[in-house]
């Protein structure tokens, strides 16, 4: 029986990779939600509700030693709600295309630097709860290229969990809405933003499965 189930074992932790090597696989899923309430001392009679949530699936290939690819794609949502009868909602889709590269530092953990590109889209509606009426839709639609960097620690064969520490992003969004509150009318908005966010400003975690 011991022999059985080490034969097993060993059957299973051949299936994993190699780490950074070539050849290896990584899936990646993350899920992040939040919710919030606020209420005002001087206005008690207001009252703001909000929920988001989103979700990523990743995949990557490392076509080198210490080299990745990879594809995330992205789904969130968030309602918004007031007692002033004023409910607010949104969905956004997405996906980005990664290229990292990892350096060797102590053992197991490794420093990356990389780069992405990435777009999004995205749709929200308004919705009054005293006239029963939807008040104005908005789409938008945003194209982003970025660097970043971090730390990975190939924790096993199998697993791998990693750091963002370091990023800057350029991003140019283009919506349009249209209201339908008391005179049909649509108005388009284009925006070019640049950003960077500093060491340990703006952390993000994945965990890895490798095979």
């Amino acid at each position: 029986m011991k022999k059985i189930l080490f034969t097993a074992l060993a059957a299973s932790l051949s299936l994993c990779g190699y780490a950074q090597t070539k050849g290896t696989n990584t899936l990646g899923f993350g899920v992040n939600v939040n919710s919030g309430k606020t209420e005002y001392n001087n206005s008690p009679e207001i009252r703001n509700e909000n929920k988001t949530r989103s979700f990523t699936l990743g995949y990557g290939l490392f076509i080198e030693d210490n080299t990745r690819v990879g594809l995330d794609l992205n789904y969130g949502t968030n309602e918004f709600s007031t007692n002033e009868n004023i409910d607010q909602s949104s969905k956004l889709y997405g996906g980005n295309l990664t290229y990292q590269r990892y350096y060797p530092l102590i053992k197991t953990l490794y420093a990356y630097a990389g780069g992405k590109a990435g777009y999004s889209y995205s749709k929200q509606k308004n919705y009054n709860r005293t006239t029963n009426q939807r008040e104005d839709t908005a789409t938008g639609n945003s194209y982003s290229l970025g660097g970043y960097g971090g730390l990975t620690w190939f924790v096993s064969k199998c697993f791998a969990f990693e750091t963002n520490l370091l990023s800057a992003n350029i991003s140019y969004n283009s919506q349009e809405q249209n209201n339908t509150n008391f005179q049909d009318y649509k108005t388009k908005q284009t925006s070019f933003n640049m950003s960077t966010d500093g060491f340990i400003d703006n952390l993000g975690f994945k965990i890895y499965l490798l095979f």
